[in-house]
């Protein structure tokens, strides 16, 4: 990301969700990341942003030990040059009409934030990908 910017400015391309396993995958560039996942993330024209929700879904697999990273939130930040952005109030909203396909409550709240704010969701997750927003 470019310093200095905020992941909303309008000079990038495209402002990027990261799902968590995205940001898992990310740091320690684990292969599962698809070319097309790594070229948009590696863009710089590009704006790579992490949602509360996320935050917190990293914190609970880190602290019950599910994944292999144990670097803090803001120490990945300063890695990945991410934004963590604000959860705004009409995602709660959202994510509450949205259909049933996933139930995940962590999940839902990251996809109603992606088309609520018009953001690229990057993620793997098949059960995301059937929503309307748009999945990188």
């Amino acid at each position: 990301m470019k310093s200095g910017s905020s992941a909303s400015s309008a000079e990038y391309a495209l402002r990027l969700l990261l799902d968590t396993h995205i940001l898992v995958w990310l740091v320690l560039d684990d292969r599962r990341l698809s070319a097309v996942q790594r070229d948009a993330l590696e863009n710089p024209d590009n704006a790579m942003v992490i949602s509360p929700v996320v935050a917190y879904e990293l914190t609970h697999l880190q602290r019950s030990g599910r994944i292999p990273l144990r670097e803090p939130i803001d120490r990945l930040q300063e890695l990945t040059g991410f934004e963590l952005v604000d959860l705004p109030y009409r995602v709660w909203r959202s994510a509450a009409t949205l259909p049933d396909i996933h139930r995940d409550p962590i999940d839902r709240m990251l996809i109603a934030h992606a088309i609520c704010d018009n953001y690229g969701l990057v993620t793997a997750d098949a059960n995301i990908r059937r929503y309307s927003a748009t999945c990188i």
